[in-house]
């Protein structure tokens, strides 16, 4: 089975335009230490720390059924035309500078570049499970909406439940109840969201995100440049820009 997200391997250089402002080891060595503080014990193994790439294949993900869901949830969060340059968001939906990335700058991004057909947007999952605990869920809900046509819808509903989620101890009655709000297939859904296909899906994401070097939400793959961060919108555009005139440069090099 083909997998449409495995743009890892073209990014060669990071491109700092400003502090880097993002959910990752750091935070989670810093709350570890407060939590060893206060209760004696350390934190569990970050998401980020993931280094081998897992199999998408046994453990039910090799019905034509599940692969079938496979593909539904891998295509439902890509934006844009195949033939344009690659920008992939890293985030966790729990992280709160993905948040505020995609509060600022999501619907400028569209209308700026996704829309004109200027890049293909893709959104990549890096949960770091140690610092937020819901976030896989979150991860794994979010393609489960995608499989019945409603991811973006719903990651943006996830990000509008931010503070909620925050506060609860179990999450699985608010993600059913957005996919119910949003007139989705219930039951389904709730299948989905723990099985085998998309749990494989989401260790993917962590481990291609591993493997690139990113250890912090939100990273983006920006062309063959790494951005890290939740830059200003205008900072953003700066990289974008500078990404595809490096892309248009190499491919005017190559057709010569």
């Amino acid at each position: 089975m083909s997998r449409t997200l495995t743009v890892f391997r073209s990014v060669a250089l990071t491109l700092t335009l400003g502090a880097v402002v993002a959910c990752g080891r750091a935070d989670a060595a810093s709350r570890q230490m407060d939590s060893s503080a206060s209760a004696g014990q350390g934190a569990a193994t970050p998401a980020s720390a993931v280094t081998s790439a897992p199999s998408l294949s046994g453990a039910g993900t090799d019905s034509l059924a599940n692969m079938a869901m496979m593909q539904a949830a891998d295509k439902s969060r890509l934006l844009g035309p195949e033939q344009a340059m690659w920008v992939v968001m890293v985030s966790d939906f729990q992280c709160p500078y993905c948040k505020q990335w995609h509060d600022s700058s999501m619907a400028q991004l569209k209308r700026d570049y996704i829309n004109p057909g200027k890049i293909r947007f893709a959104y990549m999952h890096l949960p770091l499970e140690s610092i937020h605990p819901h976030a896989r869920a979150e991860a794994q809900a979010s393609l489960c909406a995608g499989v019945q046509g409603k991811f973006w819808e719903y990651a943006d509903a996830l990000f509008a439940s931010y503070n909620t989620v925050k506060t609860m101890g179990d999450v699985s009655p608010l993600l059913s109840r957005i996919a119910k709000d949003m007139t989705l297939n219930v039951p389904a859904f709730d299948k989905c969201r723990t099985s085998a296909p998309i749990a494989a899906l989401v260790s993917n994401d962590i481990a291609q995100a591993n493997q690139a070097g990113v250890q912090s939400t939100p990273s983006f793959i920006v062309g063959s440049f790494l951005v890290q961060g939740a830059m200003p919108y205008k900072d953003f555009r700066k990289a974008i820009d500078t990404a595809l005139a490096v892309a248009k440069a190499a491919k005017g090099a190559t057709s010569r």
